[in-house]
């Protein structure tokens, strides 16, 4: 975590990772999209690289991912608002998983 001396209304980090699909034990290869509205403190790049890694190798559902990262993201900055859409493509079915927290944020109003 890295304390803001100056908070912007929103920041937006997008990092591709891989995962495994529980169902079908294949490669699922994702993009991941995070948009959160800091609360005087922000997520270290390394930090968050490192959350996205750790998905490599674990079975989890897209859908499922998409929560977890919200909920890794919120312990580790306490945003005011936060959003994360996972996005994937599987047997050529393009999956857009998205998870909310903190009310929509005046971006999007």
């Amino acid at each position: 975590m890295i304390k803001l001396a100056k908070q912007p209304q929103l920041v937006r980090l997008r990092a591709k990772g891989e995962s495994v699909c529980p169902i079908s034990k294949t490669i699922d290869v994702f993009e991941a999209v995070v948009e959160y509205a800091p609360r005087g403190a922000a997520i270290e790049l390394e930090e968050f690289k490192k959350i996205i890694d750790s998905y490599r190798g674990k079975e989890i559902l897209q859908e499922e991912l998409a929560v977890d990262l919200l909920e890794k993201i919120r312990a580790a900055v306490n945003p005011a608002y936060i959003k994360v859409t996972i996005k994937s493509t599987y047997m050529g079915i393009d999956i857009e998983a998205i998870a909310e927290s903190g009310g929509v944020h005046t971006a999007y109003i």
